[in-house]
């Protein structure tokens, strides 16, 4: 669910707002920050790849320093939360909750004039459901885990598939995007042999 904006003033000092566990912000570099919350093993060995995803996407894109809450953990855990939040039943692959209402897609000067240290949102990832469609798409689950981040981050910025034009170019981008990490398009049929 997206969250209001901080109600921070713009003028405020940005290292005396910071909160005690967040990490000094870098203020003059493209940097994207991630606070891990890992509440499932399984996700021990792709800690780094997430994390080089995420920065990979934010540079990318051209954003400056900001942070982000990744939490890690399996299906029952997102079951709960798209029940609460979504009123949906069952788990899901990925979830995003902005803590910024951008009115439209975020550029980098809108991220820029956010309050340091640029609070964006959480995104939240299932393990195994993650695996499990990567086994039914005939996908590796590193190139669906980093599809699926990628994914999660554009929604943290404004972008959505509501609408078939929207849909359409989130797409497009999310494509783009693992195109030039020389990934294949993750919404192309595999060819059945």
């Amino acid at each position: 669910m997206t969250e209001s904006a901080s109600e921070h003033s713009r003028d405020a000092d940005p290292v005396s707002d910071l909160e005690p566990d967040s990490p000094a912000p870098s203020l003059g570099g493209d940097m994207l920050t991630l606070d891990i919350d890992m509440r499932c093993t399984d996700w021990q060995g792709d800690v780094a790849t997430l994390e080089a995803q995420a920065k990979f996407v934010w540079a990318h894109l051209a954003m400056p320093a900001a942070e982000i809450s990744l939490v890690l953990a399996q299906g029952d855990f997102l079951a709960s939360l798209n029940a609460q939040y979504r009123d949906k039943q069952g788990p899901t692959n990925v979830l995003s909750f902005p803590a910024q209402d951008f009115a439209t897609i975020a550029t980098p000067e809108d991220i820029a004039a956010l309050p340091a240290p640029r609070l964006i949102g959480d995104i939240v990832l299932a393990h195994d459901v993650l695996m499990a469609e990567a086994a039914a798409q005939d996908k590796t689950p590193a190139h669906h885990m980093r599809h699926l981040l990628t994914h999660g981050l554009l929604h943290l910025l404004g972008h959505d598939h509501m609408a078939e034009d929207t849909a359409a170019q989130m797409e497009q981008l999310e494509t783009e995007i693992l195109a030039a990490q020389g990934l294949a398009d993750p919404y192309q049929e595999v060819a059945s042999l």
